[in-house]
Order: structure tokens, then sequence, then C-alpha cells
């Protein structure tokens, strides 16, 4: 057999669409890190990748989809830290809010990059209907998820607290210190972090024992 035949009779080494599709995912969350929502081009992209321009639209059909896939593996990370057994049947509910807590920051500081990433997306979901929806709907789930442990918090002290209220406040104390944990550096740490949350949460549950739970605005006493 001669050398032509040999190599006409070995097997072709196949691309790996899978690997080459997370590639692209990864690369559109470095740029999107990087350069923002307009800076992430095709081409930046795929160079990153080190891919073809061509898979982009071979394994996601536009460079919107693209955009929307590397969103949704941010969400899905998102929804791993903050979600886990039925609210109704943790024994710690109060607990549960804080390990989610603990999750959803530590990713902050453990990656500065995809943190950066979704100040990006959240731009770009200002003007795309899609990603605006997909944000929506993640953090309903987180406010839906975090109200729903305090209401299981509160039924099991026996407290009167308004939980939804409760929950959608500790979404917004928790972006906040997110917000901060990214901006600020050294000046507030994730221990700064977790005492402003954990002041947030006994607060609330004391408002309920003081008979004050309605509204988390009871925390202020009346001016005189």
């Amino acid at each position: 057999m001669d050398a032509a035949a040999g190599l006409a009779t070995r097997p072709r080494r196949s691309p790996n669409p899978v690997a080459n599709r997370d590639k692209l995912i990864e690369a559109t969350i470095r740029c999107i890190a990087t350069y923002g929502p307009a800076g992430a081009t095709v081409e930046r992209i795929t160079d990153l990748a080190g891919l073809s321009r061509g898979l982009v639209r071979h394994h996601f059909g536009s460079k919107q989809r693209l955009l929307f896939e590397a969103f949704a593996r941010l969400a899905d990370e998102m929804r791993a830290a903050f979600a886990s057994a039925d609210p109704a049947e943790e024994p710690d509910p109060v607990g549960a809010l804080r390990t989610a807590i603990a999750n959803e920051l530590e990713q902050t500081v453990a990656s500065p990059q995809r943190a950066r990433a979704w100040f990006g997306f959240w731009l770009a979901a200002m003007s795309d209907a899609d990603l605006r929806e997909a944000n929506e709907r993640l953090y309903t789930e987180e406010r839906e998820r975090f109200s729903e442990l305090f209401r299981v918090a509160a039924q099991q002290q026996g407290l009167e607290i308004d939980h939804t209220e409760a929950g959608i406040g500790l979404v917004a104390l928790v972006d906040g210190a997110w917000n901060e944990l990214l901006m600020e550096g050294a000046r507030f740490g994730l221990d700064n972090a977790y005492a402003l949350c954990d002041h947030y949460i006994d607060m609330v549950l004391r408002q309920g024992r003081d008979g004050r739970g309605g509204s988390v605005e009871g925390a202020c006493p009346p001016a005189d």
C-alpha cells in the first residue's frame, strides 16, 4: 500500500461541535466583560475563541442568539447560587437565605470578570427585548425564592411580616453589595457585605416579633 492510499483510508478527525460552541459562549462573556456589548464584535469573539467567524452562524444562527446563550449561561450560574431545596421543606430557611446570599456575593469576588459581564448584559438588555425578558425572569425567580424563604421563616417563628416586600428588598440589597464589592475593592469586603445582608434579615424578623412586620419601613421610628 502506498502512502496516498494509507492517507485515504485513515479516519479523518472530526471537529468537536460541543467544545466549539462552549468556546464561543465563554469568549462572548469575556468580550462583554472587557469591551461591553457594543465592543463584543463577532471578530473579537471568534479571535478570542480561536475559531472561524462562520461557526457563529453555524452554531447559533446569529450574533444576537450567541449573546442570548452567553447571558443564559450566566443566569444559570446565578440560579445555582440562590436556588436549592423547596423552601417549604427547608428546616432552616434563615440559614438558607444566608447561604444563598453568600454564594452570590462570593461569585463576585471569585470571578470579577463574570460580574463585569453582568453589567454589560444589563446595558444590552435596555435595547434587546429577549435579554430584558430573560433578565427579568431571573430576577423574578430570585425575588420569589427569597420571599418564600422569609415566609417560611416567619411561619416557623409565629411572626407576621410582608414576606414579598422583604424578598424584594433583600434582592436589591444583594445587588448593591455586589456592585460595591466589584467597584470598591478593599474598602468594602465580603465581611461588610455579609453583615449588611444579615442585619437586614434580622431587622425584618425583628419587626415581626415587635408587631411591625407589615412593612420594612417600620424599621425607622416616626419623627417627632
